[in-house]
């Protein structure tokens, strides 16, 4: 009598799944990561656009924007509040736990802090710069992200 097959599978036939797979993976990582990368671009540029928006409630409350020449903690107080003035009518931000770190400053979808300057002689079209460090995590590279 001979046997027959039981439904298993053979080493070989195992190997080459395995090989498959590994090759479909090795294909569709950097796809994956490329598309990573862009969507924490996104959430850090919907970040800035929502500071932008809360400081443009801020001056028109207030006729001028807060200084700073850095950190996001002052200003995070100010646009969430309560401030002690008759002319604050905020809170003019409301971010996400995630997007504040444990200093309370405002941190991009990578961690690191976004900048916000103001008054600011670099860039004429806009009256203050907020800067994240970008996918690369270092200030003044080509990838920083910008409200320019």
């Amino acid at each position: 009598m001979r046997k027959g097959r039981t439904g298993s599978f053979t080493l070989l036939e195992l190997l080459t799944a395995i090989a498959i797979v590994s090759v479909l993976a090795a294909l569709l990582a950097p796809a994956l990561h490329r598309a990573r990368v862009k969507a924490c671009v996104v959430r850090t540029k919907a970040t800035m656009a929502a500071i932008e928006g809360a400081l443009s409630m801020y001056e028109s409350d207030f006729g001028d924007y807060p200084v700073s020449q850095g950190g996001t903690r002052e200003l995070v107080t100010l646009l969430r509040g309560p401030v002690d003035s008759d002319r604050w009518k905020g809170p003019y931000l409301r971010l996400k736990r995630e997007d504040i770190d444990g200093d309370g400053e405002v941190i991009d979808a990578w961690g690191n802090r976004i900048t916000y300057r103001y008054p600011q002689e670099e860039c004429r079209d806009v009256p203050f710069l907020l800067r994240s460090s970008g996918p690369d995590r270092r200030m003044e590279t080509e990838d920083d992200i910008t409200n320019r």
